[in-house]
């Protein structure tokens, strides 16, 4: 049982009397009002991780990594359902700039135009998987002939989060994905600790993304047998094409797709031409950073449980460095690891189907017919930072009025997080698995 104090709709009517437009005649676009509420509970959501549920799936036997996102049969999927669209963002950047929302013939005031669109909104969504690692996708690179030790991988990496040696030819009596973790290691290193390991030509146990051409890898030591790589890497995004009709998933956490919207209209108006604004772009850009930064502090998974007992969580990391035979034997898996928000590993490979639940920070609740999910003294500041969005396409004097609406959504995540660590003794180590891979092999130096 959630809140039950105000419906969406009845919010929608309070945005619609605060912008004293009831009749919808400035913010007429359809839907515009609702992306902004929507924005508004994602954000919210992005700053606290206050809304959490429970999802629940079956392992597959031999099977030890699961998309959460892209799995089938979740109970409750829709708390980590990836849902946004090239069409969604597209049409809040659109009414932002008060243009006509995307059709089949689309024509514009003639200040912006389709292709500018579509470049920019791919731009930001690559460039916000590679600022932030934020989904992790599992792939098997084929090696070339031994002993050559540079493996080409995807024209599409941004990033490598891990490896793992699969021989082939499978060996028998194992699970039919056998793999041995790749420590990340770079030249020097190599030199210093391994020397020789160049010339002589073993099953390889570390890897280098520094001393090689780009979207490589290189094995330490080179390979003696014919194998493959099993790996986790951060891949560009999807092809959007902004057809209405054919919506693009983005591919990216729901709560964070603002960040597109922010990016591309930074884009978008510091371009020469009538629609330069720099002022308003600055601010874009500052808003796109805002959700990087919440991208690497917002939790995922929290708690889980196999066969309905508690069980170890962490990394996959804590998987390869104390339990490093896990990818290669069967038996009743007892730790789930993640690498990034989406991409979870059960530890040892399941030998059968077990029921698997996890309790994450989920998406924000978002119905349009129903109630929302945020307490009584929170409904204040999501309609004030719902007024601040509407009013962007104001610009001007009119919109950095509304900067102080934007500062008590900020206040008001503030006293929600310090009541969440009230409450919480051990907080930091409960968000902490989605996290806890980035700290271990981590993504930057800074």
């Amino acid at each position: 049982m959630g809140y039950a104090f105000i419906t969406f709709p009845a919010a929608r009517a309070a945005l619609a009397a605060r912008l004293q437009d009831t009749g919808l005649v400035y913010w007429s676009q359809p839907g515009e009002l609702d992306a902004c509420l929507i924005e508004s509970l994602r954000f919210h959501q992005a700053l606290t991780g206050a809304y959490k549920q429970k999802i629940a799936f079956q392992t597959q036997l031999d099977t030890c990594f699961y998309d959460l996102p892209l799995l089938a049969g979740v109970t409750n999927g829709s708390a980590v359902a990836y849902t946004a669209t090239d069409v969604e963002v597209a049409n809040n950047v659109l009414a932002a700039l008060i243009e006509p929302p995307l059709s089949a013939g689309w024509s514009g005031t003639g200040q912006f135009s389709i292709a500018q669109l579509q470049v920019a909104l791919q731009n930001r969504l690559n460039r916000f998987l590679g600022d932030t690692g934020c989904t992790v996708t599992r792939q098997l690179v084929s090696n070339p002939p031994p002993p050559s030790e540079v493996v080409s991988l995807p024209d599409g990496t941004l990033d490598v989060r891990r490896t793992a040696w699969r021989p082939l030819p499978l060996p028998t009596g194992h699970p039919s994905y056998p793999a041995y973790p790749m420590g990340r290691m770079d030249e020097w290193s190599e030199q210093a600790y391994v020397p020789g390991a160049a010339q002589n030509p073993a099953q390889p146990y570390g890897y280098s993304t520094y001393g090689v051409p780009p979207v490589a890898i290189r094995m330490i030591p080179p390979p003696l047998d014919e194998g493959a790589i099993d790996s986790l890497l951060v891949l560009s995004g999807a092809t959007v094409n902004l057809d209405p009709l054919n919506p693009v998933a983005l591919g990216i956490p729901d709560n964070l797709s603002p960040a597109l919207k922010w990016g591309v209209l930074a884009d978008m108006l510091a371009s020469d031409g009538p629609s330069r604004d720099y002022a308003r772009a600055a601010y874009c850009e500052r808003r796109y950073g805002e959700f990087v930064e919440l991208a690497a502090l917002t939790p995922s998974v929290l708690l889980a449980d196999i066969a309905n007992v508690g069980c170890g969580i962490g990394s996959v990391f804590d998987l390869d460095a104390f339990q490093p035979d896990w990818q290669r034997t069967s038996g009743s898996p007892s730790f789930a690891g993640m690498c990034g928000r989406n991409m979870a590993c059960i530890g040892q490979t399941p030998d059968g189907v077990y029921g698997v639940g996890l309790w994450v920070s989920a998406n924000a609740a978002v119905d349009t017919t129903g109630f929302l999910q945020v307490g009584r003294d929170q409904v204040g500041p999501v309609l004030d930072y719902a007024q601040h969005v509407a009013c962007f396409k104001m610009g001007g004097a009119e919109f950095d009025q509304t900067t102080g609406l934007y500062r008590n959504m900020i206040s008001i995540a503030k006293l929600q997080n310090a009541r969440l660590s009230a409450v919480a003794f051990y907080r930091g180590q409960l968000e902490q698995p989605a996290q806890k891979s980035e700290l271990q092999v981590n993504r930057l130096a800074v």
